[in-house]
């Protein structure tokens, strides 16, 4: 029966050193996979005379201690050169790729705002597709022939139930999550059979690194779950792992919706 099993496969996972990509990234070496952690240097902050450690070595330090290899690389995946070097110095180092985990994107950001959409400019709408479809895009395109080449790979691109449903103060959002939805569909069907892809249409998820949740936004939230709360980052990683193991070796051009029962 194919298992949950990743020894000695080689996983990429974007925004990984923090919330739910740190948790992917430590659930793939707590079964054996090689992980390449990437994530962006934070903004320059002099300490003394030093700056401080690019966020991915704690996490690499984590994996390694496990009994995994890992990679840490300090890369903005909006910027094509930064994902092609990614990419070249996870082969020089691993020599392939079999997972790629996309998590990468967010609601709003340092170029882009959330809001109702009378409130949004043009910009919003460009910068958020941008951060949460072109980053996927880009990298899952970088490591596909890799993949076909070798025969076997699979991808995981983060979207949101956002993308699904809607939602106030959440149409940029979930229009460029609803693309990642489509866009990972699209790749599945073009790839296969060598490259699996699939998307995960998240719900409400605690990252202690971002407190979003206010008390009015965690509550709806929360009313809406059948479950009744925020899912957890490990629980979330827990579908990751299925979904780049053997185990879901059949499994492809879908979008689980891991909402906790959206009603």
């Amino acid at each position: 029966m194919p298992s949950f099993d990743m020894t000695d496969r080689v996983a990429i996972v974007t925004g990984g050193s923090q919330g739910f990509g740190k948790a992917i990234s430590l659930a793939l070496a707590r079964q054996g996979a090689n992980v390449v952690v990437a994530a962006r240097e934070p903004e320059e902050v002099t300490v003394g005379r030093e700056r401080p450690h690019a966020p991915v070595h704690p996490v690499v330090d984590e994996i390694r201690a496990i009994g995994s290899r890992a990679l840490g690389i300090t890369a903005d995946v909006r910027n094509q050169d930064e994902v092609d070097a990614m990419v070249a110095q996870t082969m020089d180092e691993f020599g392939r790729i079999d997972a790629l985990v996309n998590v990468v994107g967010g609601s709003w950001g340092e170029t882009f705002r959330s809001g109702a959409l009378m409130e949004l400019e043009p910009h919003d709408f460009i910068e958020c597709y941008r951060v949460n479809v072109l980053t996927a895009f880009m990298c899952s395109k970088a490591v596909q022939p890799i993949m076909k080449a070798q025969g076997k790979g699979a991808i995981v691109n983060i979207a949101s139930g956002a993308g699904v449903n809607p939602g106030t103060g959440q149409a940029a959002y979930g229009a460029a999550k609803a693309g990642v939805i489509n866009m990972s569909k699209s790749m599945a069907y073009e790839w296969a059979p060598e490259v699996r892809v699939n998307a995960i249409a998240l719900g409400g998820i605690e990252t202690p690194h971002r407190p979003m949740w206010h008390e009015s936004v965690r509550s709806t939230t929360t009313n809406r779950s059948a479950m009744g709360r925020l899912g957890t980052p490990d629980e979330h990683a827990g579908t990751v792992l299925w979904l780049v193991s053997d185990a879901a070796g059949y499994i492809t051009g879908t979008a689980i919706e891991a909402d906790g029962g959206r009603r």
